[in-house]
């Protein structure tokens, strides 16, 4: 059995994780969030236990239990009292393999999920960023959004999430993790009365189809009565994790925009004052996923502000990092990764990504070699040959009226979209 074990003796806990290489991607074409409708309708409990009685044993057993999906994976974690270990291992068993599936939690779940598509809608961070993806991937499985459309949640019935189970779950790969006061030997044997044998849980790249740069620059406002802040972001496609240029573009978009002391923050907050927050972010994936920039400015402010980040843009892909830049960006990434690895959940988690999301073994374990060994040009041409400052996705969260014109005029645009807000 593919186990991972993590031992700690420093407090009397258990931590224990179901992963499994399940999630948004795998939702069928018109069905998006019907892998977290599945995780979620698991989570209240197994056959034989109706919620408010899973929710009692659990609390007499002083555990917790949570599932998370994300677009990649499913989650199934618990921590639980040293002492109430093997019972807990039963339970979470029988959540995994044999989860009631009722239609009544089912009702209850898709209501609820129904309301936060509402509720979003008041979260303009979050309008812009699904909006941004939607934008970016168009009908790759990558610009699916987690929890589904108001169209797609319609299409989803009971049956289909135990059909999703069924093909995905039931008898799919999967790993477990513990982490903390327990031993790997003693784990093996508990795990053993209560676990089937698991199968190699890796996903692999051919899996997901090539994402493609959209060529020019096309600008999408969501539309929003009345806004005096806007959401920016501006971005296009990144790296993949098994990229060579990966860690030198860690290290280069690091020094253009994951720090406060970066370009993009200087410029953006520190000299002009348009957005508190201004940051660039790379994401990886099997294929090449997002590198975006996200500001908050001022809607009066909002053109000008996207207009200086695509200079900005422009002048880091041109001309590069400079030395000192780059070696502020390397210790800082060093100084911060002992972060992920301070405790053993987190030490945990780190070789659970590893084995479900095909990331090579040499990023954990040489994580600091591979950062420290990037040199001013492997980054700077690791930057010219991902990050195309002419293919971009420009998505603002505003009042139309208000901004399409200047949006309109900024540089090389190809291509203005004003869609509603509530369209989802």
């Amino acid at each position: 059995m593919s186990i991972f074990v993590e031992s700690s003796d420093v407090l009397p806990l258990v931590d224990l994780e179901v992963a499994l290489p399940v999630g948004s991607l795998q939702d069928p074409a018109g069905q998006e969030g019907l892998a977290q409708l599945t995780g979620h309708l698991m989570r209240r409990g197994p056959r034989g236990l109706s919620q408010e009685r899973f929710e009692d044993r659990l609390a007499s057993l002083g555990a917790r239990l949570s599932v998370d999906v994300s677009m990649r994976s499913t989650r199934i974690r618990a921590t639980v009292l040293r002492r109430n270990l093997e019972p807990l291992l039963a339970l979470l068993a029988d959540v995994v393999w044999q989860p009631a599936l009722r239609a009544s939690d089912f009702a209850k779940l898709k209501r609820r999920a129904q309301a936060a598509l509402i509720a979003r809608r008041d979260d303009d961070q979050t309008l812009g960023a699904v909006c941004f993806r939607e934008a970016l991937f168009g009908e790759h499985p990558y610009g699916r959004t987690l929890s589904g459309h108001t169209d797609s949640l319609a299409r989803i019935g009971v049956q289909q999430v135990k059909d999703f189970y069924a093909k995905n779950i039931a008898k799919g790969a999967f790993v477990v993790g513990v982490a903390g006061d327990v031993a790997e030997v003693e784990m093996r044997s508990l795990l053993a009365s209560h676990f089937p044998r698991s199968r190699r849980a890796r996903q692999k790249g051919s899996d997901v189809p090539v994402t493609r740069v959209r060529h020019g620059r096309h600008v999408v406002i969501v539309d929003k009565p009345e806004r005096t802040q806007t959401q920016l972001f501006i971005g296009t496609l990144g790296a993949r994790t098994r990229d060579r240029n990966l860690f030198p573009l860690i290290v280069s978009n690091t020094a253009f925009g994951g720090t406060f002391s970066g370009p993009l923050m200087q410029q953006v907050r520190g000299a002009r004052g348009w957005s508190y927050g201004a940051y660039s972010r790379l994401l990886h994936s099997t294929q090449r996923d997002a590198w975006y920039m996200s500001t908050a400015p001022a809607a009066e402010y909002s053109a000008d502000c996207a207009a200086l980040q695509l200079d900005l843009l422009e002048r880091w892909v041109d001309g590069g990092t400079k030395k000192a830049d780059l070696s502020f960006a390397q210790r800082y990434l060093i100084n911060s990764h002992c972060f992920d690895r301070d405790t053993p959940s987190k030490r945990l988690e780190t070789r659970l990504d590893v084995e479900l999301l095909d990331i090579p073994r040499s990023y954990v374990e040489k994580y600091d070699q591979l950062v420290a060994r990037v040199t001013r040009q492997e980054a700077n041409d690791a930057t010219r040959a991902r990050i195309s400052p002419r293919d971009l996705i420009i998505v603002v969260v505003a009042t139309a009226s208000e901004v399409a014109g200047s949006f309109e005029q900024l540089p090389g645009v190809r291509s203005l979209e004003i869609v509603p807000f509530d369209r989802n």
